[in-house]
């Protein structure tokens, strides 16, 4: 990976102890939008408009359950340290996008076995359509373009050409705003 200046917008909070389930919502939140874990929790996003707005909404929730955030925007010093960021980013996607894959290997092998019959047609094209808007969502949080991606969408319309349906699932080069290439 080529050093790189990046601009990185991070989020440090502090949630009470007990119910324990609000601090698995906002670590869950965080995830969603794509946030990487930096050692001693500290949840980083690349800085643009969009991101800052998520981590608004996100210190917002953290304050309405009752705990302390605090909210900077940085860059690195040296620029390996964006390098090393920047490779947590791709590696959190690769796996995401493994995941979709293997999902869709799997309805495209019992596509595969034997005809399906109307009544698990129509479930295991819904589960096909489930698999497409997490593949949307995970299109959106894929700062870096993942190299996992294509594989992901291949595995995707394999899985709809299968069953039978043609797949929203279209191949792009990325994010438009997509940095470290």
């Amino acid at each position: 990976i080529a050093a790189m200046a990046t601009d990185w917008l991070l989020c440090s909070y502090r949630l009470p102890r007990e119910p324990s389930r609000l601090r698995l919502a906002i670590w869950r939140r965080a995830k969603r939008l794509g946030a990487t874990l930096l050692p001693d929790a500290v949840w980083v996003l690349p800085a643009d408009a969009k991101t800052r707005e998520d981590f608004d909404w996100l210190a917002e929730d953290i304050e309405e359950r009752g705990g302390s955030v605090m909210l900077w925007e940085a860059r690195s010093l040296p620029p390996l340290q964006d390098a090393e960021v920047i490779q947590r980013f791709r590696a959190d996607a690769d796996q995401r996008y493994a995941e979709l894959g293997r999902a869709a290997t799997q309805l495209l092998k019992a596509a595969r076995r034997r005809p399906l019959p109307p009544a698990r047609l129509e479930p295991a094209r819904q589960r096909l359509r489930l698999l497409e808007r997490s593949l949307r969502l995970e299109r959106r949080r894929d700062y870096f373009r993942a190299a996992g991606r294509q594989g992901a969408e291949t595995a995707l319309r394999a899985a709809a050409t299968a069953l039978g349906i043609g797949a929203r699932t279209t191949t792009t080069t990325g994010r438009a705003h997509a940095v470290g290439d």
